[in-house]
């Protein structure tokens, strides 16, 4: 497990340093409790926190806090509080500040594995009930929720920071397919299109039965349009064999970019009017909107 571990005392952290090695855990150790949340929300692989209450920076009941916003908005994350003092009210307001668990200051090195393996269990439990919000059973792709939830943060980022841009495309013919071929082939077709290759930092899901979205963070149109039709061109290569039969598949594309004042509803419509026109020209193709047009 990735451990991020916070005390005040360099004493203190040497001594849980020294419980800590056997296990193999990668371990990060801090004194100041705001170097810590700093490390944790930029490090996503930081899956538990263990912290003391005698820290400096924050607080230790506020770096509790924190974690759990960040445990809260999706990320696997435990938190271990632990003290020195062992009274009942105290562990009873390190749960409340929204630690997972309480363990005394220095544990036992037995007590400590063993609520590692606690953590360890919970986590595998938090990976897999995020798994089943957030991805689609079918193709392997973020779902329709989580395609949303990270829409809105685009925008959000993208009034403060610059532009991104919206890929809205679907199947060309997929009724077709489901049609002559039966839901087998088409539910083939969705799996084949989970396997495309796409840029780093990109969100890609699967938000209605054919329809897909890409949202490109920082990207312009131009980058945009080149993203996609390199998505075409992987569609173009993929078949789907169904006894002597052998289906090819196409898709068509619409792209359109942020722009200052947009809102969820109207960076969508103009992707999606994008696709149309993508639609009615042939199909097959990429079709873009500039943010400089007016919806």
């Amino acid at each position: 497990m990735h451990i991020v571990l916070v005390d005040g005392s360099r004493t203190g952290l040497m001594i849980l340093q020294r419980m800590l090695e056997p296990r193999g855990d990668d371990v990060a150790y801090f004194t100041d409790g705001r170097e810590a949340l700093n490390y944790i929300q930029t490090t996503p692989q930081a899956e538990v926190l263990i912290t003391s209450f005698e820290i400096g920076g924050v607080s230790g009941t506020e770096l509790c806090w924190e974690a759990r916003l960040i445990a809260d908005a999706g990320r696997p994350l435990y938190v271990i509080g632990m003290s020195a003092s062992n009274d009942a009210q105290h562990s009873i307001g390190v749960l409340d500040a929204g630690a997972d668990d309480f363990m005394s200051k220095p544990p036992r090195q037995d007590e400590l594995n063993a609520r590692l393996r606690v953590a360890e269990r919970t986590l595998i439990m938090q990976r897999r009930l995020i798994e089943m919000a957030t991805v689609d059973p079918l193709s392997g792709l973020f779902n329709r929720g989580a395609f949303r939830q990270r829409f809105d943060m685009a925008i959000t980022t993208a009034e403060l920071e610059g532009t991104f841009s919206l890929i809205l495309f679907d199947i060309d013919h997929f009724k077709h397919i489901n049609d002559i071929y039966g839901h087998d082939a088409g539910d083939e077709v969705i799996r084949s299109v989970g396997t495309l290759r796409v840029p780093p930092d990109v969100h890609f899901s699967r938000i209605g039965g054919e329809e897909f979205a890409v949202i490109l963070p920082s990207i312009p149109v131009d980058g945009a349009v080149s993203v996609a039709e390199y998505l075409r061109e992987q569609i173009n290569a993929l078949t789907v064999e169904r006894g002597d039969s052998v289906i090819r598949l196409t898709a068509s594309f619409g792209v359109a970019e942020f722009r200052a004042g947009d809102t969820v509803n109207d960076l969508y419509r103009r992707a999606d009017a994008a696709l149309y026109q993508a639609k009615n020209t042939g199909r097959d193709r990429v079709s873009a909107t500039s943010p400089e047009i007016v919806s």
